[in-house]
């Protein structure tokens, strides 16, 4: 890599909402995942599928599938806002990867 460029991958995701019981669930009528990238100022660092991330407009996304992307690439998707350290529970996880990946 150049001195300027950093790392970008892409994450396939699908936004999720807390339930009561504080759980993030899927629970939009949607059929396909959205892409996010990560950009030059996404704080935290992506460890795992079903980990969650913020967009820059504050929706909470789980990660369901993740590809490195060419730097030079970058400019054809959003970036992300952040990683969290949280993530969905590994029964919703596997329903989802069952319906989406």
């Amino acid at each position: 890599m150049k001195k300027n460029q950093y790392k970008v991958q892409l994450f396939y995701g699908l936004p999720v909402s807390q339930n009561d019981q504080g759980q993030f669930i899927f629970a939009k009528n949607r059929k396909e995942m959205s892409v996010w990238r990560t950009g030059k100022h996404t704080s935290g660092r992506f460890t795992e599928i079903g980990q969650l991330f913020l967009t820059e407009n504050k929706l909470t996304v789980v990660i369901l599938k993740a590809v490195d992307l060419p730097f030079k690439d970058r400019h054809q998707f959003t970036p992300l806002a952040r990683f969290l350290d949280k993530k969905i529970d590994d029964s919703e996880l596997n329903r989802l990867k069952k319906l989406f990946v």
